[in-house]
């Protein structure tokens, strides 16, 4: 018997966003307070390249992630342009 067909099958947008906002939670109160409010407000509206970007970031270590949207230090090449676009929604300068 095959797994449930389910599985299979890619997550709906809800349960995309719904992963993003749990696993937007993080263990730096200060990276959650900056990510929080972007994934309630932006990542919706995100193309499909860069809500994997989104996930790609969710995967980086919470300073380096806090380093980058801060312009603290210069982010990987691959998430870029992502920084930019929370940056831009969050209008840090």
């Amino acid at each position: 018997m095959t797994g449930n067909p389910r599985n299979d099958a890619q997550p709906s947008a809800a349960e995309r966003l719904d992963r993003a906002r749990w696993r937007s939670r993080r263990g730096l109160l200060e990276l959650e307070l900056l990510l929080k409010p972007f994934v309630e407000g932006g990542f919706s509206e995100l193309s499909e390249a860069r809500k994997q970007d989104y996930e790609r970031l969710l995967e980086c270590d919470d300073m380096d992630a806090h380093e980058w949207l801060l312009a603290r230090t210069e982010p990987p090449a691959d998430l870029k342009d992502l920084i930019g676009e929370i940056r831009a929604f969050l209008e840090l300068s």
